[in-house]
């Protein structure tokens, strides 16, 4: 899996990519005029008037976006590579895992996690707050 954005993203939109890909501790590629390798897995960051709007995760056969609002955002230089899992009590939480390709569960520990709440997605690597996304939801 490969994180990248749109051909002309906005310096916000690159950050955040770059941000998303050091926590879930994938390679960020730098798009360009590069076209997506269709063998690939991507997540493609998009973006609305020059924010972050939502992922795209496309597979060979299949797309699917998640929207949200981006809420807050810590820069981070370099992130430990330990691999995140997702955890939150409801069934989005579980779609979230999927989506990701991570573990879900429902123990909130102090290691790196993916928080789904109600209204908002938090990014949390120990007791830090990488990342916070409001108003989610799967639109394909």
């Amino acid at each position: 899996m490969q994180i990248t954005t749109s051909r002309k993203p906005s310096p916000r939109s690159r950050r955040f990519a770059k941000t998303l890909a050091g926590f879930l501790g994938v390679p960020y590629l730098t798009r360009g005029k590069s076209s997506l390798d269709p063998d690939e897995v991507w997540m493609l960051v998009v973006e609305d008037h020059g924010s972050p709007r939502g992922i795209v995760k496309r597979t060979e056969d299949r797309e699917e976006e998640i929207c949200f609002v981006v809420s807050s955002e810590t820069r981070v230089q370099k992130l430990k590579r330990q691999r995140p899992r997702v955890t939150g009590d409801l069934e989005f939480a579980k779609t979230l895992a999927e989506f990701f390709g991570l573990e879900w569960t429902l123990e909130n520990g102090d290691v790196r996690t993916i928080r789904v709440g109600h209204d908002e997605i938090e990014f949390v690597d120990g007791k830090e707050t990488i990342l916070r996304l409001k108003g989610y939801e799967r639109a394909r």
